[in-house]
């Protein structure tokens, strides 16, 4: 690696930071096709927990964050970190949930620490099909 590309990546850095303020959505990483709907994963998800708990308004408006939450939803410590993240404003200024996905998402937190490690089946254990064997032994 050059230095010049060093001083490149660290004045891209510095660029992202203003004064004591970070440019979150520089930091932040690029939306994918699939943050914009909601995953396979995501169903099987829903369709686990309680219908009266389910995030329609996160699900419909932040497909994304319903798509992270559903694949960490077995790691306590990681669906933890996401609630904290998601409820917490550490940047600042932050514009927030609306009153409605906020709700849910408190709903989901207290349902997770109440069920989820008493008695709660473990969830997205997701057994993906492989290809039939082109041997023709499968």
């Amino acid at each position: 690696m050059s230095g010049s590309n060093i001083s490149g990546e660290a004045s891209d850095a510095a660029q992202s930071v203003v004064g004591d303020s970070v440019d979150w959505m520089r930091m932040r990483s690029p939306q994918r096709d699939q943050d914009r709907v909601l995953q396979s994963p995501t169903h099987v998800w829903l369709r686990r927990i309680p219908s009266a708990i389910h995030p329609k308004h996160l699900c419909r408006y932040y497909p994304r964050i319903a798509n992270r939450l559903a694949m960490a939803w077995g790691d306590k410590v990681e669906v933890e970190e996401i609630f904290a993240d998601l409820l917490q404003d550490r940047r600042g200024q932050r514009k927030g949930f609306s009153e409605r996905v906020r709700v849910e998402i408190e709903r989901l937190q207290r349902f997770h620490q109440r069920k989820l490690h008493v008695n709660y089946p473990p969830l997205m254990v997701v057994r993906r099909r492989l290809p039939p064997n082109l041997d023709g032994n499968g």
